[in-house]
């Protein structure tokens, strides 16, 4: 069976759903609205059908837009076991934040570390990024990031791919590319970082230079950004230029795809080691 990945129109926020090769459904991370609810219960329930078990959620990070809603998700689809890193996040107040620490308690947990691994069928997960004591004062770029492997797992053979990055930082990627390969680092799709934010690219010691030797190693063939109406100029346009500048495109030339948009979007890996992007306004 092909891995398929669909990044959900959740506005100013991310929802990524997994269907794992062996029929495992993974959620990464949630922003489940009053105004958007109804949509994205539908989508769900289209998707996997209602009452469906999640089998994990991953929160990348402890942002209000990153785990909103999750326990109305998890009264519909039973959520089965949270991975986090364990890192408080950057708004313990608030009433997203309490909502999440109960399903966790609830539901149990698995605090995940960098440079492991997990295999269902031909899906591989690839924790590239998670806690890390160097970056003690950034809860952003101690977010989860999964590198989502469809490969064949006779030759150990990786196919096609898609990139999670939460909200991490340029700091985090110079940080993270010491431990990894351009191999390790390249990807067919990308999830854009914190909603097309400059801080992806933005080296804070030089307020002249902007870092893009990790996109470079990427280089992948499509980039995702999720993103609603925000006050905060997301996404960059400096940010959206790299973006362009460093995605290879599609057959048919697409480079960027943003879920404001085009709405829902998904992607297909395939067996055959190609891919197929899909969108639904």
């Amino acid at each position: 069976m092909p891995t398929k990945v669909h990044f959900i129109d959740v506005g100013q926020g991310n929802m990524t759903l997994l269907q794992l090769s062996n029929g495992k459904i993974f959620l990464y991370d949630c922003n489940v609205t009053n105004e958007n609810g109804d949509a994205v219960l539908e989508y769900l329930a289209e998707e996997i059908g209602w009452a469906t078990n999640i089998d994990v959620f991953v929160s990348s990070h402890r942002d209000a837009d990153h785990m909103r809603g999750v326990k109305r998700v998890h009264t519909y689809f039973p959520i089965q076991r949270v991975w986090d890193t364990g890192v408080t996040g950057t708004t313990p107040d608030c009433a997203e934040y309490r909502e999440y620490m109960d399903l966790r308690r609830q539901v149990g947990f698995t605090e995940v570390k960098a440079k492991t691994r997990y295999d269902y069928g031909d899906t591989r997960l690839r924790i590239m990024n998670a806690k890390n004591d160097d970056l003690a004062n950034n809860a952003n770029g101690q977010s989860i990031v999964i590198k989502v492997v469809h490969r064949n797992s006779a030759s150990d053979l990786d196919l096609s791919s898609v990139l999670l990055t939460g909200d991490t930082d340029a700091v985090t990627w110079k940080n993270i590319q010491k431990n990894y390969t351009e191999s390790d680092l390249s990807c067919s799709i990308l999830l854009a970082s914190h909603h097309g934010s400059i801080t992806y690219f933005d080296d804070l010691s030089d307020e002249k230079y902007y870092y893009t030797g990790h996109i470079r190693a990427k280089a992948p063939d499509m980039t995702i950004i999720s993103v609603g109406d925000n006050p905060h100029g997301h996404p960059d346009d400096q940010a959206l230029k790299f973006y362009m500048e460093h995605t290879k495109g599609s057959r048919q030339g697409n480079k960027v795809y943003r879920t404001d948009e085009k709405g829902h979007i998904w992607v297909t890996l395939k067996d055959n080691g190609g891919w197929e992007l899909k969108n639904k306004k």
